[in-house]
């Protein structure tokens, strides 16, 4: 990674730090307040960066190295059809069961397949286009050569039972952009921005993240960052760029949010 697009990102994680933390006050009151007021109000805090980063900082990082690598970053969102047509609404509960079943799980390219094939039998003539529900929005929405790709990028530690949701939120997607257009080249991830642990993340989060399918459903650390960027090791420069933050006191300049006088 060159020296200018480095730049950008520290410039990026600047900004979205400075953003999360400009009139932050801490609302949320404890009985353990009284005892480690200091302490609480450092872990309310950072808590809630540490929640927020997906949107916070990630999304901003993910942007600025698509850009650099000529992906167009989509502004428009990822509409939803209204009312939802019924078979749609019906394959995707079916591919949602086999999916689920480990007896009869299929590929998400299968199932791709079998919805496109069941858009093309949809009658659009009375159909428009509406946001969807909160939380079933796309993070990063990005096109190059014709093909588009959305991404959610989520904590990477899930809980029990969230893969599910986002087998159905992959389903869905699909659902959405294939009902506008059956012929779309269009992709649907779900991104874990890191791993934290020594060996393969799915060794310890597989389970939570099933039924979704190793390297082409969920991408962890450099799956994604390298595909935005388009370079190597990715993930190694982002922690450079957080390193050199760090040696420069970054954190500094928000002491009097964490320590008010």
């Amino acid at each position: 990674m060159d020296a200018q697009l480095k730049a950008e990102l520290k410039q990026s994680i600047e900004a979205s730090i400075r953003r999360f933390f400009q009139r932050k006050k801490v609302k949320v009151t404890h009985v353990l307040d009284l005892i480690f007021p200091v302490e609480r109000r450092i872990r309310s805090l950072i808590g809630g960066l540490e929640t927020s980063l997906g949107t916070t900082v990630w999304e901003p990082v993910a942007k600025v190295l698509a850009k650099a690598n000529d992906f167009t970053i989509e502004d428009r969102k990822l509409l939803m059809p209204e009312p939802f047509p019924q078979v749609l609404s019906e394959a995707i509960d079916k591919l949602r069961r086999l999916r689920e079943s480990k007896s009869t799980w299929i590929s998400m390219d299968e199932c791709v397949e079998q919805m496109r094939n069941a858009a093309q039998r949809i009658d659009r003539s009375n159909l428009s286009y509406i946001a969807p529900p909160a939380g079933k929005g796309v993070d990063v929405y990005l096109s190059k050569d014709g093909r588009e790709y959305v991404f959610d990028i989520k904590t990477v530690q899930p809980n029990q039972g969230d893969g599910l949701k986002f087998n159905s939120q992959l389903l869905e997607w699909y659902a959405y952009r294939l009902c506008q257009d059956p012929s779309a080249n269009f992709e649907a991830r779900i991104a874990f921005p890191f791993n934290p642990y020594s060996d393969d993340w799915w060794n310890h989060q597989g389970k939570r993240a099933y039924p979704l399918e190793k390297g082409k459903d969920a991408w962890v650390q450099d799956e994604f960052w390298d595909f935005c960027s388009g370079h190597s090791n990715t993930w190694v420069d982002i922690l450079h760029v957080f390193e050199q933050l760090g040696q420069e006191n970054f954190g500094e300049q928000f002491n009097d949010i964490f320590y008010p006088r």
